[in-house]
């Protein structure tokens, strides 16, 4: 049975992504952060993938990842994630975010994958470690979250349950406020109440506006550049390009 990473992501329309970075950004500098971060957090994905499958790992536990996509087919950035990154692709389906979550996961589950493992394009930051913690911690579970600061999260895995459990993914995306505070508590508590064996990893952060990418800026592009300079390397780049002009807002 194979592993499945989900990545969501969409197209990088001026005016319709990353809103919360303007002003001070243009529209269209925002546009471009968030085309940034979505190849940052894609070349995580795939690192993961490519390591997990040369360690030997047996055919049918290969790890496969997935694009959820919102947005045209010959898209830029959906072109990257498919022809460079070798992705496979979904169509993202639903009115809501859980709604596609869940028809995302059930999507992979239908194909005999498992575990899925969701991430967004929020966290450029995102380290092949990340992917690696939340596949061991499901060995023990049926649901991990990966917590982040605002009181969402920036990762989620599911895994097989038992006959008697529901689906993870019927439960933990219902009936949440999207967009708040309470995003983890709760999903959390639903799963809890499902009666479906849940954990945390630790901590990390996404980067919803401006003044937390300010406030990120030592770690993305020092910390990070020393430590594993292919983390968040788009992102970096863009930050320290005149046409950009980061430091100057």
């Amino acid at each position: 049975m194979s592993e499945a990473i989900i990545v969501f992501g969409k197209t990088a329309r001026p005016g319709k992504v990353k809103t919360r970075f303007c002003p001070p950004l243009a529209p269209e500098e925002a546009a471009q952060l968030y085309d940034a971060f979505a190849r940052d957090v894609m070349v995580t994905a795939k690192r993961y993938r490519d390591e997990r499958n040369e360690r030997g790992a047996d055919p049918s536990e290969r790890v496969v990842v997935w694009l959820a996509w919102d947005g045209a087919v010959d898209d830029p950035l959906a072109q990257f994630a498919r022809e460079d990154m070798g992705f496979e692709w979904m169509e993202q389906r639903g009115s809501d975010l859980g709604s596609r979550l869940r028809n995302a996961v059930s999507n992979v589950r239908d194909m005999g994958a498992a575990p899925a493992i969701v991430v967004g394009t929020d966290s450029p930051s995102l380290m092949p470690e990340h992917l690696e913690t939340a596949r061991l911690l499901l060995r023990g579970n049926d649901v991990v979250f990966g917590p982040s600061f605002d009181g969402g999260y920036y990762l989620v895995g599911v895994d097989d349950v038992a006959a008697a459990k529901p689906l993870p993914e019927h439960v933990i995306f219902e009936e949440i406020a999207w967009s708040s505070a309470k995003v983890l508590e709760q999903s959390w508590s639903r799963a809890q109440r499902g009666g479906l064996l849940c954990d945390l990893m630790g901590f990390w952060y996404d980067i919803d506006t401006f003044e937390e990418l300010k406030k990120r800026q030592f770690h993305l592009c020092d910390y990070l550049a020393s430590r594993d300079p292919l983390v968040a390397q788009y992102t970096r780049e863009l930050m320290a390009s005149k046409k950009f002009e980061f430091n100057s807002r």
